[in-house]
């Protein structure tokens, strides 16, 4: 009789860490075995960029834009009610995009 063991078998597909974490870990892995150490940073910082605006217009709700732009949730609600921040409606819920608000404090700075 067989019996299987948990770790033998097809592993669950994960996206994220195929694409990104595995692709970091490749690039890190080849960099160390013969390639200068500046060449590394620059391959590192555009992964790490890459993977940033990627993130760029997924949508946020009002607790994770409070924490991007370092300013508390009812201050959010105001700047909303008067129009001095970029957000767009769904139903009764504030939405937010990273690209708008990054781009919104550079301009407000």
């Amino acid at each position: 009789m067989r019996t299987s063991h948990p770790n033998i078998g097809p592993k669950p597909y994960n996206t994220e860490e195929a694409t990104f974490d595995g692709l970091v870990q490749r690039l890190v892995e080849k960099a160390l075995l013969n390639v200068s150490e500046p060449l590394i940073e620059t391959v590192v910082e555009r992964v790490i960029t890459r993977k940033i605006n990627d993130n760029a217009d997924h949508p946020m709700e009002i607790e994770e834009a409070a924490l991007l732009v370092k300013k508390s949730k009812q201050t959010l609600y105001n700047y909303c009610s008067q129009g001095k921040i970029p957000f767009h409606k769904s139903g009764s819920r504030n939405i937010f995009f990273r690209k708008e608000l990054i781009e919104w404090l550079r301009s407000n700075s």
